[in-house]
């Protein structure tokens, strides 16, 4: 019969066989318990990483054109992690113009970027093996719409808001709740349903979901998803990322704004606050393209 699959299980059973009496054990579960409280050294490749992330944005915003390609300017992010000699791409990135930005883990990135539609990008260098991850979404032709800004300011609330939620002693569960109730109040300013729907939801169904379907963090370190129960209280030295997003299929746009925090003992610090996110620096970075 074949041996083991993975080769830390063949190299288990050759231990056991070569050294008999001796216990072999699976450490991965004793890592992942070292891991979610970074060590000074970890962080500053972790903020190295946030900041190449952060110039790649900025440099990028002024290249984005209608008619590109997705995946041009896939390449120039591409581009700018190599040459500020990040290690390349943490994860696959997502540039998902118009409605692929409702497509939650969209990375074909074949799409053509329309005038009029916004651009999701999810996307983050890594830097010594640690990763960064950021979120941002742009007007293809360089201007925010009203509607495009309204959807925006209620992402750039819940984002801000639940920043400073993010404190030693809570969870991520608790934070993801609170993310929620904010976007209750935030969708129904919005028009997308009323305070009466919502009281008569189906709780195993929530109205919430159908416009912010995923979590609002995650650890962050050696992995984008780095281990880490979301249960876990937090501390200083955790890295976690905050992540609202609105996705409305009907209007053909989804935004997600995405940054990675610092938990410490004298609040939760930004990261990635190189990378633009207010309105009107994106618009002037953009020059009107």
């Amino acid at each position: 019969a074949p041996g083991p699959a993975y080769s830390a299980l063949r190299f288990a059973e050759q231990a056991r066989k070569k050294f008999s009496g001796i216990e072999v054990c699976d450490a991965v579960a004793l890592m992942d318990r070292l891991r979610p409280v970074k060590e000074p050294e970890e962080l500053e490749l972790i903020k190295k990483a946030c900041s190449v992330t952060g110039t790649a944005f900025r440099n990028i915003l002024p290249l984005v054109r209608k008619g590109m390609r997705e995946y041009h300017l896939e390449a120039e992010i591409t581009r700018e992690f190599i040459r500020q000699g990040a290690g390349g791409h943490a994860f696959r990135p997502i540039v998902a113009s118009g409605s692929n930005a409702c497509i939650l883990h969209y990375t074909s990135n074949q799409g053509v970027l329309s005038d009029g539609d916004l651009l999701l990008l999810d996307f983050g260098a890594e830097y010594g093996f640690y990763a960064s991850d950021c979120s941002r979404t742009i007007p293809v032709n360089g201007k925010f719409d009203p509607r495009q800004k309204e959807l925006y300011g209620a992402a750039m609330r819940v984002l801000r808001e639940t920043i400073r939620s993010m404190l030693p002693g809570t969870s991520i569960h608790e934070i993801h709740d609170h993310a929620c109730r904010l976007w209750e109040r935030e969708h129904i300013g919005l028009g997308l349903y009323t305070e009466a729907e919502l009281s008569e939801q189906d709780a195993g169904n929530p109205l919430v979901n159908r416009y912010f379907g995923h979590g609002i963090s995650h650890f962050l370190g050696m992995d984008v998803h780095d281990p880490g129960d979301k249960s876990l209280v937090l501390a200083p030295g955790m890295v976690l990322t905050c992540e609202p997003g609105i996705y409305i299929p009907s209007e053909g746009l989804g935004i997600r704004l995405e940054t990675d925090v610092l938990i410490t003992g004298e609040g939760p610090v930004d990261l990635l606050s190189d990378a633009p996110l207010e309105i009107p620096e994106i618009e002037d970075l953009m020059g009107g393209n």
